[in-house]
């Protein structure tokens, strides 16, 4: 029996039980407020709209993973065999939960802007179970990567595709909804969900990327194509970082033309400008991304390769500025 397994059990038993006691409170007929131990806003952030990730509680999604770790790593404890592909999967799914966690931990400063003390213990138990995972769970990597190539390229291709048209279809529906000239709550909750189909197709390009990665880091480290893709990845999050953390939340508070007499103040023009920047920043990196993954390589430096992608991407905020333009002169009281 191998007690260091018991770390990662317990951290799991804890996590499982903070969970239930939020989701159990929540659903309590006497609505009873959820208290924060050191003075947070715990009620404020469970109770908010971003308690659900794709119309599931997050709750609940926090007790079926630390349900699934407390299994497996008993399991490890108690000397059960398992095969290599089940360790790795149950590796790239504590990464994953991490990765999942960070994102809620940046909901909570930049959308919400309110803490729950208990979340943030959540996620400092994800965080040490994906260490523990990480560094201390025997797995043979890299043998394993090159023995699973072929379907982890598929996994790769499949949430870029998604990716790709998640970003499509938000910008279609952004631009439908702007008819009336405004972004509704309704209308901002359905982007919501297109965001979390997006971010789900990020965090899986971005571990299957490390998984294809790994076992030829000396080839892709020279490699013009991989190098411009990483590039677009990295703005893609970044960009998607101050899409949903700065620009969505105050969508329905951005009056894009219209009706109302009344000139937009220097902010709302600002964040105005940055929504139409952000979005053409996302579909134009998304289809690059896209589109390399879909060639063996660019017969281009990754200078020249970084240049034409860069460029591509500025003519496409410029077309999206000129859009938000045309629709500024319905308006004349629009600076």
């Amino acid at each position: 029996m191998n007690f260091i397994y018991l770390i990662p059990i317990i951290l799991s038993l804890s996590g499982f039980v903070l969970a239930l006691y939020i989701y159990t409170t929540k659903k309590s007929k006497e609505k009873r407020p959820l208290v924060c131990p050191i003075g947070g806003m715990c009620d404020t952030v469970v109770n908010s709209k971003y308690s659900k990730f794709l119309g599931i509680p997050v709750e609940l999604m926090g007790m079926g993973y630390y349900a699934l770790v407390i299994l497996f790593y008993s399991a490890r404890m108690f000397s059960f065999e398992m095969g290599q592909e089940t360790v790795f999967f149950a590796v790239s799914f504590s990464v994953l939960a991490f990765l999942f966690s960070v994102y809620l931990v940046f909901v909570q400063a930049f959308s919400i802007k309110h803490w729950c003390t208990w979340c943030l213990f959540s996620a400092a138990f994800t965080t040490f179970i994906a260490i523990f995972s990480v560094f201390i769970t025997e797995i043979n990597l890299i043998p394993l990567l090159v023995e699973y190539k072929t379907l982890i390229v598929i996994i790769h291709a499949m949430a870029a595709a998604v990716g790709v048209g998640a970003t499509t279809v938000t910008d279609v529906l952004f631009f439908k909804f702007l008819k009336d000239f405004k972004i509704s709550e309704t209308e901002k909750s359905v982007m919501d969900t297109m965001s979390h189909i997006i971010w789900v197709a990020l965090g899986i390009l971005i571990i299957t990327g490390i998984g294809l990665y790994l076992p030829r880091t000396l080839e892709l480290a020279e490699s013009s194509k991989f190098l411009v893709k990483t590039v677009a990845v990295g703005i893609i999050t970044i960009n998607g970082f101050v899409l949903n953390f700065v620009v969505a939340p105050r969508l329905t508070s951005i009056v894009f033309n219209g009706n109302e007499q009344r000139l937009l103040t220097k902010k709302q023009l600002f964040f105005k400008k940055v929504a139409f920047a952000t979005g053409a920043i996302s579909i134009s990196s998304w289809y690059i991304v896209f589109i390399l993954g879909s060639l063996r390589s660019i017969p281009l430096s990754f200078q020249t390769g970084l240049t034409i992608y860069m460029t591509i991407v500025l003519f496409a905020v410029i077309m999206g500025q000129v859009y938000r333009k045309k629709l500024a002169k319905q308006n004349p009281y629009e600076i």
